[in-house]
């Protein structure tokens, strides 16, 4: 059975990402973008051909534009492509649909959503492997049993994880894991702009941590934040009524600090514990094994190897960079049982292991 035929509209990271994932498995991808030097990126990575297709062999449309125009592209392409199922990537939902709804063709438009991204952003950032495990939710309506099939076999055939949910719930819920995450990300990332080089010396892994992602794209996210106030509000809201509960107690000379410091952090455990483990489990506790491994070519592949020959699994990395020292340390996370097997076979092999 031949493959579908795809056209992604848009070829930024995701657009790209999708584009290589797709011809991996043999779809037959066509490719357009305004930005004709995105496009040569995209096409010059193999994400797929720049030719204008005929729009009578096209069986899916997926538009990977961004939030402020990606109504109009649905909407054209839902004119141009008349036998093809349209989607999109939008993290907006239930405003795109409502927008979509009064179309002719708006049964053929189903509402996607790949929880998949990167600091980076355009097509050199594209990865072939970006939605693989990754959650995809798709919002559709009644009655789209065949359209919401063939947006199925995408999600399948890129190795993502299907979720359907309710437009207005999923706004909800990206609210919350997604767009909160990038505000506090950036308003502590804004904290160092005018900070004195000096007290940066002493950055650690908890503020690399806290700010990874506070490199992406402010056009982007500026649109996204705008497209999903009300739900940001609220939940931005609570966050400042901790901050703020933290902050009176501070200022009133701190003498109830140490209660509300420690609730709040309390809090957090709780609600770190509720973060989805591997595969979409429970969060699981694991043991950890640090390795202080020398920054040169090699040497984390020779860790890896020795860990493997262990026999023991590996279920989490973190890599920490000393500063001003030609080594690193690799914090290992196992299961608990593990553990002890793997500082004493490392150690045995001269690694130098703490624990």
């Amino acid at each position: 059975m031949s493959k579908p035929t795809v056209l992604v509209q848009g070829t930024g990271l995701i657009g790209t990402s999708l584009g290589l994932a797709l011809k991996a498995q043999d779809w037959t991808v066509h490719l357009h973008d305004v930005n004709k030097q995105a496009l040569q990126q995209a096409v010059a990575l193999r994400a797929g051909i720049a030719d204008q297709p005929n729009p009578s062999d096209v069986d899916l449309v997926v538009v990977c534009v961004p939030p402020a125009v990606t109504v109009d592209v649905v909407r054209a392409s839902l004119d141009e492509f008349r036998a093809a199922v349209v989607t999109d990537v939008a993290s907006l939902k239930e405003h795109i649909i409502l927008q979509i709804s009064d179309h002719p063709s708006a049964q053929r438009f189903v509402g996607g959503h790949p929880m998949a991204g990167r600091e980076l952003s355009g097509p050199t950032g594209a990865r072939s492997d970006l939605f693989e495990a990754r959650p995809w939710v798709l919002t559709p309506s009644e009655g789209q049993d065949q359209q919401r099939r063939t947006v199925e076999d995408l999600v399948s055939s890129v190795g993502a994880n299907l979720v359907v949910m309710d437009a207005r719930d999923h706004d909800t819920s990206v609210a919350l894991t997604s767009h909160l995450p990038q505000i506090l990300a950036s308003a502590m990332a804004a904290r160092l702009t005018d900070a004195d080089p000096a007290s940066l010396v002493l950055t650690g892994q908890g503020l690399r941590d806290v700010t990874r992602i506070a490199a992406s794209d402010p056009l982007l996210w500026g649109q996204i934040v705008q497209g999903n106030a009300q739900a940001i509000a609220q939940v931005l809201g609570q966050v400042i009524a901790d901050l703020t509960s933290l902050q009176e107690s501070l200022s009133d000379g701190g003498a109830d600090a140490f209660d509300v410091a420690q609730a709040l952090i309390a809090a957090g455990q709780v609600g770190h514990s509720k973060i989805p483990g591997k595969h979409g489990s429970s969060a699981q506790r694991y043991a950890n094994v640090s390795v202080v491994i020398p920054d040169e070519p090699g040497a984390l592949a020779q860790l890896f190897q020795a860990v493997g020959e262990l026999g023991v699994n590996i279920e989490d990395l973190l890599l920490e960079h000393s500063p001003g020292q030609p080594v690193g340390l690799a914090t290992l996370y196992v299961a608990p049982a593990s553990a002890q097997t793997l500082f004493s076979g490392l150690q045995a092999s001269g690694w130098v292991v703490y624990r």
